[in-house]
């Protein structure tokens, strides 16, 4: 870790207690894991690589959620985001060598938040994980939940002439494609262990995707009571999707490190990292769409007023078939990083300079609506329908509870000719930015005394630039520029066996169009100038910060007993810039915290510890919560927007655990946990004065504004279980379970539960090894918990996933490896909460590797 961090360090007096165990093999990995935890200061789990290499997991999301108290969020099948002890995934710091890591998004449709996508981070290079769950003084501030730091190695640590090359074949059986795959990692140093150089790269790719039965757009009632008819009302979705995305994903990974010790008491340590993600996609979606309907029949609902089922009577475009085309899409990151340290007799003096970029963002793309050939008019809005238009082949039934249901009336969806083009709709483009830049200086005095064996204290300025610029093509919709726009002329053929977990009438084939020649006749209409974009300013904005932390920490010991205590101080000074009124619009705040905590392990015996610990962290807003300005609804006077002044989350926490160590490599263990949150963020609704926010002047100081406030509370109450056990027969086991109770209240006093949290959790692997081979199987379940970035409350029903892997040592340094990741292929099933009626109903496919790894 970054040596210039006296508890984040590999050189830090926590760490030199640590035994050292030659890494070979999953059981040394597990001890070696387990030593990290034993002889920490604070409360800490660890995962650490079996070999140069060779990450337990696929990638360290899926390694994290092994983790006690640690559950994974999935957008794509891939982890994406961590959530630590009942806390949102935002709220989770994820660091570099203890430092930050500039972090983007290409998912364009979501919130701008502090989340490290785990997608951008591939786990050849990773050569040990440490989750921090109390925090400490000299670590960075920012998490309520925990902070996880990542280390990569460094070449004065291995062998000289140190080198390990893999080739692998990545396989989803979503899409059956075989992909390509690589890593190489090299490392050399001097007779003297002077000077040592390390360079690494891996690629991975991998055709993946989901396949989604979905509802469109928020539930609300899209047709009234019918009283001559005495059809009840109609509530549910807009719209309902039978979803198939595909993306080629890649992800590249680059690291050169060189160390230079010239004496003994100097080191300096210069470390560049460059992250890459390329996710192009195309998205193919048959919708089935009730509000566009003329009316509907057979309409039963259910206790909470939500429509179960119905059939939908035809209007123009109520059915669609919409493609999105998405060939610019990535994200990337680098890091460069120098460290210094300087040993003295019973001091050591450490800095580092640093700076991070990332970009991001969805660029250029395609989404066209195809509705019936019968439907009248060539397009929507056709000036020759003045008033309106008609449709006689939109009409078809649905069931909503369970996977969505839908039968047509009359439309074959696998005939293309049946098909015709309606309009190039509108849709936006982000392209963001963050670049942080930080210095650092830290001094350790030993004191040796009875009570005392070190003082440590330090100063950290960090910077931080977050912008996200939006455009939207074409402000009004794009209408009738297609020549021959029957289906039937661009159609690649019919999409067929979709939704394979979801039986019945579930929209599972259907016409698609041809996403390649269709890209290519929309470039040229770029080329041509007839498409073009413009920035969308209520989404455009940037959020500058300039903190500076002063802290202080005391690590102690004495007869059975150790840990530390000291004092974080951070100021913050934030600017949020956006446009109110098409104007450009700044403001400015600042804030400080003074963030306290004590750790305490006490040895009931040689094998069995008690530990302790109270503190209190604080947890910085989202980006997109922090943009100004407003976009004004000026006819219905309402408006909807950001809050720069949102102050930060704070929280007060304390912990109690128990661990017995039972032999080397076994560990049984217990703790609970509490956290008191304040300063919860919620969108809420006030009456304003704001300027054109009305018909007349006289309505502008009753505007309805909805905007993020703070003025929320949260509390979490949990306790974790975990067991590690290896036999001397070559078998092991490690498992563990947690309970959250996590909520949040509301100012109106409204309890929710906090999005991305289950309250209850289990993982549990077993594993086999021996000279000749290294077999593992995983299992891990959660309950269920409300989706994050959902348009409305969405409840996850419980989801549970099954992975393994087998390693054959083929010969000395020579790996094959089989691994397969969501075997069952299980899918993700989510409610709405408001009337009890299917949201989503999303499968991911299972992924398969077949690698090949040699170490010389």
């Amino acid at each position: 870790m970054g040596a210039s961090n006296p508890v984040l360090a590999e050189d830090s007096q926590a760490t030199d207690n640590i035994e050292v165990i030659e890494v070979k093999g999953m059981r040394r990995s597990l001890e070696q894991s387990l030593n990290t935890k034993r002889f920490a200061n604070s409360i800490v789990d660890a995962i650490t690589a079996e070999d140069i290499g060779k990450f337990p997991d696929k990638n360290v999301g899926d390694a994290l959620q092994r983790i006690s108290g640690v559950t994974v969020d999935r957008q794509y099948g891939e982890v994406s985001g961590v959530t630590i002890r009942g806390t949102a995934p935002e709220q989770s710091r994820i660091l570099l060598n203890g430092q930050s890591v500039a972090n983007t998004s290409w998912y364009d449709l979501g919130p701008a938040t502090r989340t490290f996508n785990m997608e951008l981070l591939g786990a050849e290079q990773i050569s040990s994980v440490e989750v921090h769950k109390t925090p400490e003084a000299s670590i960075e501030e920012g998490a309520l939940g925990g902070t996880v730091n990542l280390q990569t190695r460094k070449p004065l640590d291995l062998d000289a002439n140190t080198y390990m090359v893999s080739a692998e074949v990545a396989r989803s059986s979503m899409y059956e494609e075989n992909d390509p795959g690589g890593a190489f990692l090299g490392s050399w140093k001097d007779e003297d262990e002077r000077f040592g150089i390390l360079a690494a790269y891996s690629l991975e790719k991998l055709t993946s995707g989901r396949q989604v039965l979905e509802s469109l757009s928020g539930y609300y009632p899209y047709f009234a009571e019918n009283e001559a008819t005495g059809e009840d009302a109609a509530v549910g979705a807009w719209g309902i999707g039978s979803q198939a995305f595909k993306a080629e994903r890649e992800r590249t990974s680059a690291q050169v490190t060189l160390q230079f010790m010239p004496t003994d008491n100097v080191e300096l340590t210069l470390d560049y990292f460059n992250f890459e993600f390329d996710n192009p996609h195309v998205n193919h979606n048959f919708l089935t769409v009730s509000a566009r309907g003329s009316e509907a029949t057979n309409v039963v609902n259910n206790a909470q007023g939500g429509t179960e089922s119905a059939t939908i009577q035809p209007a123009y475009a109520s059915i669609i078939y919409n493609l999105v085309v998405r060939h610019a899409v990535n994200m990337k990151a680098d890091v460069l990083n120098l460290t210094g340290k300087y040993t003295g007799d019973s001091y050591t003096l450490s800095g580092v300079v640093g700076q991070s970029t990332s970009e991001g963002g969805t660029q250029g793309g395609a989404s066209s609506w195809w509705i019936p050939a019968t439907d009248e008019g060539g397009k929507i809005g056709d000036p020759a329908f003045p008033d309106g238009q008609s449709s006689v082949d939109g009409g078809f039934s649905y069931d909503a509870t369970g996977p969505y249901q839908v039968e047509l009336t009359s439309l074959d969806a696998t005939d293309a000719s049946l098909f015709k083009h309606a309009q190039e709709a509108n849709y936006e483009t982000s392209v963001q930015e963050h670049d942080i830049a930080y210095a650092q200086f830290d001094a350790v005095f030993e004191l040796n005394n009875d009570y005392i064996d070190n003082v440590a204290s330090g100063i950290k300025y960090n910077s931080s630039d977050f912008s996200r610029q939006s455009y939207n093509r074409n402000p009004s919709e794009i209408l009738g520029f297609v020549p021959n726009g029957n289906l039937s002329n661009w159609t690649g053929g019919v999409l067929s066996d979709l939704h394979s977990q979801s039986p019945g009438n579930t929209l599972n084939a259907y016409a698609y169009l041809d996403e390649n020649k269709w890209w290519d006749f929309i470039s040229e209409k770029y080329q041509n100038g007839e498409l073009e974009e413009v920035v969308n300013q209520g989404n455009t904005f940037a959020v500058d910060e300039n903190m500076l932390a002063l802290y202080a920490q005391a690590d102690f010991s004495g007869d059975n007993y150790r840990g530390n205590f000291g004092v974080r101080y951070v100021t913050t000074e934030q600017k949020s810039t956006g446009f109110a009124d098409s104007k450009v619009f700044e403001e400015s705040i600042d804030y400080d915290n003074w963030l306290p905590s004590l750790n305490l392990a006490y040895n009931l015996a040689d094998d069995l510890i008690v530990r302790g610990a109270a503190s209190q962290v604080m947890a910085r807003n989202n980006y997109s919560d922090l943009k100004p300005g407003l976009n004004i609804a000026a006819n219905i006077g309402s408006a909807s927007g950001g809050n720069p002044d949102l102050q930060p989350y704070k929280s007060n926490q304390a912990d109690l655990g128990i661990e017995w160590y039972f032999s080397s490599s076994s560990l049984l263990s217990s703790a609970i946990f509490v956290k008191e949150i304040d300063n919860v963020v919620f969108n809420t609704e006030s009456v304003e004065f704001v300027e054109k926010c009305g018909p007349t002047e006289a309505d502008w100081n009753e505007c309805r504004v909805t905007r993020p406030r703070n003025g929320g509370t949260g509390s979490v109450q949990g306790i974790e279980f975990q067991l590690q056990h290896s036999w001397d027969s070559g078998f092991g086991v490690l498992s563990n379970y947690t309970y959250v109770d996590s909520e949040t209240t509301r100012p109106d006093g409204e309890k929710e539960m906090v999005p991305g949290v289950s309250e209850n959790s289990f993982n549990g692997s077993v594993f086999f090894e021996n000279d000749h081979i290294t077999t593992r199987i995983a299992y891990n379940w959660r309950t269920e918990w409300i989706g994050v970035g959902a348009t409305q409350a969405v409840l996850n029903d419980a989801y549970s996933q099954w992975d393994a892997s087998i390693t054959w040592h083929a010969m000395d340094h020579l790996n094959l490896t089989l691994e397969g990741v969501n075997l069952t292929n299980e899918v993700i099933q989510s409610q709405d909460t408001k009337f009890d009626l299917t949201q989503n109903t999303i499968e991911f496919g299972s992924r398969y590797y077949l690698s090949a790894s040699y170490q010389f």
